[in-house]
């Protein structure tokens, strides 16, 4: 591992000028240098990885713009921690008016000390990156791995917020699924936002989620055999509803479709629930 570890390093060393990451290893596919028996199976996974990142974007991979959490400018001290607190992430973008004007990320470790006389968030920005949704994957993480950014904006052809690419990310599609210290999973199979929607996997099961939020279904859709979120979603619209959508629910929440492609419901999100989470 430590060979490959240290191969890896190399690449993305590489100067502006000598070929892109992606580049280099297509040359090695090539060349077929990953056949080398030595290359133990763990390692040999790990590069697999890497190169099948090769036709993926930043886009593939954001986290996207409706399951960001973010910090007001304008927050106290007491706000920042409580929201760091809930999301369980190691750094957050701050933004003024709304996502798509943001200032800077705030990481948690400068908020340890810190107290709220003269506290000032602007004081503890960092910058933050913004990128193209086609870049491709492999190019940001050399790039990020230059510039020793952390995380950075996906961004449209208008300045707009799309979604957010962290290094974690794109390390856990490398060496699988990882931590950072005291963080979750960004993208988590049940997420209560600040605001109080909940966010939840399309493929979680209904019985699960109504332990957790209470009864949700009707009579007559217990009769239907819906045993998923994504399936109950389905069910009232009888298609695949575009992200972004809301879909009104007889119980009074409202379900929002946070992440969907072609062929299923990936991500929901509930919102009008008043009874306390068990």
């Amino acid at each position: 591992m430590k060979e490959l570890l240290n191969f890896f390093r190399s690449l993305l060393k590489r100067k502006e000028g000598e070929g892109s990451l992606r580049e280099t290893l297509e040359e090695l596919i090539e060349e077929e240098e990953i056949a080398d028996t030595s290359i133990a199976p763990d390692e040999r996974e790990m590069l697999t990885n890497i190169l099948n990142l090769r036709d993926l974007t930043a886009k593939d991979l954001m986290i996207a713009r409706a399951e960001i959490i973010g910090i007001s400018h304008d927050s106290s001290l007491a706000d920042v921690k409580k929201i760091f607190k809930s999301s369980k992430l190691m750094r957050l973008p701050v933004y003024r008016q709304t996502l798509d004007d943001i200032l800077g990320y705030i990481h948690l470790r400068d908020l340890l000390d810190a107290t709220q006389k003269n506290f000032k968030l602007q004081d503890h920005l960092y910058k933050i990156d913004f990128i193209s949704p086609s870049m491709r994957i492999l190019d940001l993480l050399l790039k990020m791995r230059s510039t020793g950014e952390k995380i950075a904006l996906v961004v449209d052809e208008y300045g707009g917020v799309d979604g957010l690419v962290t290094m974690s990310d794109l390390v856990e599609e490398i060496v699988g699924d990882i931590q950072d210290v005291a963080q979750l999973s960004m993208a988590p199979h049940f997420l209560r936002r600040p605001d109080g929607v909940v966010v939840v996997d399309g493929r979680m099961d209904i019985e699960e989620l109504e332990e957790k939020i209470g009864p949700l279904l009707t009579e007559e859709e217990k009769e239907e055999d819906i045993e998923t979120i994504g399936g109950l979603v389905l069910h009232l619209t009888d298609r695949i509803p575009q992200r972004g959508e809301l879909i009104a629910h007889s119980s009074g929440v409202e379900f929002e479709i946070i992440e969907a492609d072609s062929r299923r419901i990936k991500r929901v999100g509930i919102h009008g629930l008043t009874a306390p989470l068990s």
